[in-house]
């Protein structure tokens, strides 16, 4: 699995510190509705005690946190090990493998999940790596009527999106976010089926599942 972002694991390291102090002050661009967005997933997962759950990209941990509270099995990835630290004190009883989704699939998660969730993660992926991603993830990781959720940076179309970053002025950072308008065909074509919603002004959530043939 491979993207054109030229992210690496000890770019997020200094952040572990501060993450949770800044997202919770931080009401505006790239955090605007975090809380809700992280609920939105929860919402769509459904989840029930005893449900195995893998949270990609967890960081400190928020969104594992709730699927904890509700009695599910978790497992956790990151690749920054400064976050994966902080993930382990609100989680002791989750497993964590460190993690870059541009490597191979560690042997630890060769297992299938009733779940998989993620939060503000694949829009350092361009459209093909978030595609071939979700499409790895759906046909071989998810246990039968499993669900991937994914919630994320996301604008309906390009001039949304551009009339968001003028708004913001300074706090745009230029990523492949995603756009509604040509994601939902990409995945579609991929046989995946999909919903979304749109949580607040500048992110979204992805219900994704196997497109069932008829």
């Amino acid at each position: 699995m491979t993207s054109s972002d030229p992210f690496s694991p000890g770019e997020f390291d200094p952040w572990a510190g501060t993450y949770d102090n800044d997202v919770a002050a931080l009401n505006k661009f790239p955090f605007d509705g975090y809380d809700q967005v992280l609920e939105t997933v929860v919402k769509f997962a459904v989840p029930v005690r005893g449900m195995s759950v893998l949270d990609i990209g967890t960081g400190t941990g928020n969104l594992a946190l709730r699927f904890a509270k509700r009695g599910c099995e978790l497992w956790c990835t990151d690749f920054s090990e400064l976050m994966l630290e902080k993930a382990r004190e609100k989680l002791p009883e989750a497993r964590f493998v460190r993690h870059d989704l541009r490597a191979d699939w560690p042997a630890e998660l060769d297992r299938h999940f009733d779940r998989i969730v993620s939060a503000y993660v694949f829009h350092h992926f361009d459209l093909g790596g978030k595609v071939n991603l979700c499409k790895e993830l759906v046909t071989r990781r998810l246990a039968p009527e499993g669900r991937l959720i994914i919630a994320d940076l996301s604008f309906q179309n390009q001039k949304e999106m551009d009339a968001f970053a003028a708004a913001v002025g300074d706090l745009w950072e230029v990523e492949p976010y995603w756009l509604v308008e040509e994601s939902l065909p990409a995945l579609e074509n991929a046989e995946m089926k999909v919903n979304y919603v749109k949580v607040s002004a500048c992110a979204g959530v992805y219900d994704i599942s196997a497109m069932r043939k008829l």
